[in-house]
């Protein structure tokens, strides 16, 4: 379990109340736990509209993979001296 992943999951507990009947769930659809905003809200960064996409919001690790390749773009782009 990655720890992206392990933060979606703590977000739905702490924001949310969500109970998971197994210490490490199997992959869910985080869209029937409307944890956008709070994941938001937990990393600090404004999602962009392609996070709203219904294949992925159907597989929270697909959505933890996305979120760790969008997190560690925008490290870069701030390591850029460019930008």
């Amino acid at each position: 379990m990655t720890p992206t992943y392990q933060m979606i999951i703590s977000v739905l507990i702490d924001k949310f109340g969500i109970v998971f009947l197994e210490d490490n769930p199997d992959d869910f659809a985080i869209n029937d736990y409307l944890g956008i905003i709070a994941i938001e809200e937990e990393i600090g960064v404004e999602l962009t509209d392609d996070f709203l996409n219904n294949d992925l919001l159907n597989s929270a690790k697909g959505f933890a993979e996305k979120l760790d390749f969008y997190m560690e773009s925008l490290q870069g782009n701030a390591d850029d001296p460019k930008i």
